[in-house]
């Protein structure tokens, strides 16, 4: 069996590794480990963080124990949207003058290959957040928030006609923070709420429906 650490910014993302990758990886004969990066090794405080040498240090210490073992491989899942910039960062002028998000993620991606050099190394920046995911299917919130049909039919309202992982990096306009315009609630239960909603999605649906996210998927299958 492989062993695959996908290395996250915090618990949201580390359960929906849990619930809505891992069954499926399993049966693939991929054994998945989600680790939320740490940003205080001293006081053992994990996630978050503005300080991209948080997420490469944590990086270096996996790819420093497991260099030897061809069978083990090493992701990390990162939002775009405020997208860690300080200390050493990858995301750098090039970057920031790139008009597209997808040009954004695909040069931050080849930079982090480049940065880690390490051949078992599967980068992956999510456009442009966690709830990019989440805004495939609105219609699913409703498994959360049950008494919030019209919140939820005028959170749709204001996304149609856009492709989920179009919805942009703007403080007003990235996808968490439509969604808390409509609901709230959703910013103090983001771990639950955001990990049931993606579960009552499915992957499969997502995989269809968000394109970048689907090429990171495929890539982990075929380690």
């Amino acid at each position: 069996m492989k062993k695959l650490f996908i290395v996250v910014e915090g618990e949201t993302e580390e359960r929906f590794i849990r619930k809505v990758l891992y069954n499926d990886f399993i049966t693939q004969n991929i054994h998945i480990e989600a680790q939320q990066w740490l940003t205080n090794k001293k006081l053992g405080i994990s996630g978050g963080g503005s300080n991209f040498d948080l997420i490469e240090n944590h990086l270096r210490r996996l790819m420093s124990r497991y260099q030897k073992d061809k069978d083990v491989f090493i992701s990390v899942m990162v939002d775009l949207y405020a997208f860690p910039k300080g200390g050493n960062s990858v995301y750098d002028e090039d970057v920031n003058k790139q008009q597209s998000g997808k040009n954004k993620v695909l040069l931050l991606q080849h930079k982090m290959n480049e940065r880690m050099n390490y051949q078992n190394f599967i980068p992956y920046v999510q456009l442009y957040e966690y709830e990019t995911l989440l805004l495939s299917k609105p219609d699913a919130l409703r498994y959360f928030f049950t008494a919030k049909e019209i919140e939820i039919e005028n959170l749709k309202a204001e996304i149609i006609g856009l492709q989920p992982e179009d919805i942009n990096e703007s403080p007003q306009g990235a996808p968490s923070k439509r969604i808390i315009r409509h609901l709230p609630g959703y910013g103090k239960q983001k771990t639950t709420a955001g990990v049931l909603t993606a579960e009552k999605i499915g992957l499969p649906f997502l995989r269809a429906n968000c394109h970048h996210f689907n090429d990171w998927i495929t890539k982990l299958e075929n380690i």
